[in-house]
């Protein structure tokens, strides 16, 4: 199904029962806390309304994507699958990537209403304090930040985070490594602040493609035309000429003037890493020229909380298919898969393989280490019948098949990250954002493979020769299980 918007999306997931509506809920904390603790269940998606303060109608929706289940749907993968089994299906899809070029519209639904000069308040529109210790209200990070290369002239989209500030003033807190920042300190090299636009409720693929990290001068708008089979649209911007998600809920325009003119504190944030790494910090701002909005705005509230609970379930991180492609690509032979376990980030790293010869797994996992580019902390090999995806059948092999005296391995002074808990803070401060890795030989010993002692699990053409029979006694068995898991909190329910 080609999804025209975030709505049509919704819809989908409400029809098929993955949905609760909340009301009467606060934008203080409390939408917050019980985002976390539904995600925490692998609960329903949570629609909030009549929110406190706020008309009803204006709605916000908390972490779609964050299950395998929604992820698929929204993306059009299998969905009865392995999460690594969507993500081989994922890859098989980007293999054949061209390019859709966007259409530009004379209008669009997100024009339905326009708010400019005095008009413009963020403040009309519920925006959460998503944790505790949040230094304020965040949009999103269900949302993609606009730019432009004044040089180049590509356009990027970006899910950065947006610290609410004031009326007409919003943080932009992008690192300096992202195309986002970097477009911008190019419009601040030429003396003009930089257009930027704030565009939030996206539908799945475009909101895919600006958390995706593509390439340097990728077209998001392009990406997402790929894979959702048929183009994006846009409308341009009338202060900026920026072009803007037709479709959108909800977009904010405006300029960012340089950090030499204007700056305001910004953070903390807890972070997807699952820590409040970044901290507090002195960051540019949006000064908003023209609110667009649909009415009734359906808002895509994305926080990121503690692992594993991730943003968008499936696929995992770009990063991860540049791992597997990249082992490829180097003449590594009897790769199986590459898949980054939920702990937020690529902390986790896992490759499996069928095993060609004396020392190959400790040669993939060292050339694997080499193509992770920031936060990587573990590389774990395992043999060909263990899912890369499946934390349980990992740590299996980590336990039965290693030995910590020969098959780990330490690497010093490996690329790190910011965000990094674990760099030490006066290392942050000099910019010296460095870690060291351990790589886990997790497989069968290749000198003695034939003689290590067998898997107790039935064949795999007994056991699905056996399910195909008896396949109604799992189907009931998996109806009850899904009946067991509902949280408590059930149905509509009145805050």
């Amino acid at each position: 199904m080609v999804w025209q918007d975030f709505r049509e999306f919704v819809g989908e997931i409400e029809r098929r029962g993955n949905s609760r509506v909340v009301e009467g809920a606060d934008c203080e904390l409390e939408i917050g806390a019980l985002t976390e603790l539904m995600c925490e269940r692998k609960g329903p998606m949570l629609i909030f309304d009549s929110i406190k303060g706020y008309p009803q109608g204006y709605r916000i929706v908390a972490k779609p994507y964050s299950t395998p289940l929604r992820s698929a749907i929204g993306l059009g993968l299998p969905e009865d699958v392995s999460p690594f089994e969507m993500f081989k299906a994922w890859r098989e899809r980007m293999r054949n990537f061209t390019p859709v070029s966007p259409v530009e519209l004379p209008t669009g639904p997100v024009m339905e209403n326009v708010l400019e000069g005095d008009q413009v308040d963020l403040t009309r529109f519920p925006v959460p304090r998503w944790h505790e210790r949040d230094g304020g209200p965040y949009f999103g990070t269900g949302c993609a930040v606009i730019t432009r290369d004044p040089d180049e002239g590509w356009v990027n989209l970006g899910t950065y985070r947006c610290m609410l500030h004031d009326r007409t003033t919003t943080a932009v807190d992008i690192a300096p490594y992202h195309h986002g920042n970097m477009h911008m300190r190019r419009w601040w090299a030429s003396g003009k602040p930089a257009p930027v636009a704030v565009a939030i409720s996206l539908d799945p693929y475009l909101f895919l493609a600006a958390a995706e990290g593509l390439p340097w001068g990728t077209n998001e708008y392009e990406f997402a035309g790929y894979v959702r089979g048929e183009p994006e649209e846009y409308v341009t911007g009338p202060r900026t000429g920026l072009p803007l998600p037709a479709r959108a809920e909800l977009i904010i325009e405006g300029e960012v003037p340089s950090p030499e003119e204007e700056q305001r504190i910004e953070g903390p944030f807890g972070e997807y890493t699952g820590y409040y790494a970044g901290g507090e910090k002195l960051r540019p701002v949006l000064r908003v020229k023209a609110l667009y909005h649909r009415t009734n705005p359906l808002l895509h509230g994305d926080p990121p909380l503690k692992p594993p609970v991730l943003t968008i379930a499936c696929p995992p991180a770009r990063s991860i298919l540049s791992v597997w492609d990249g082992l490829e690509k180097s003449g590594m032979a009897g790769i199986k898969g590459v898949y980054s376990l939920n702990t937020g980030g690529e902390f986790i790293t896992v490759v499996s393989i069928k095993q060609q010869y004396a020392g190959h797994a400790r040669q993939v996992g060292r050339v694997a280490s080499g193509l992770i580019h920031s936060m990587g902390r573990l590389i774990i090999v395992v043999d060909e019948d263990i899912d890369p995806s499946n934390i349980e059948e990992v740590m299996w092999a980590v336990a039965t098949r290693s030995d910590p005296a020969t098959s780990f391995e330490i690497q010093p002074e490996c690329p790190a990250s910011t965000l990094d808990p674990r760099v030490p803070p006066e290392m942050k401060k000099r910019g010296h954002t460095f870690n060291s890795r351990a790589l886990i030989i997790a497989c069968r010993p290749w000198e003695w493979r034939d003689e290590y002692p067998p898997v107790n699990r039935n064949s795999d053409e007994l056991r699905q020769r056996t399910y195909d029979k008896w396949r109604s006694l799992f189907e009931d068995a998996a109806h009850s299980a899904a009946a067991d898991r509902q949280p408590a909190l059930a149905g509509s329910t009145a805050g």
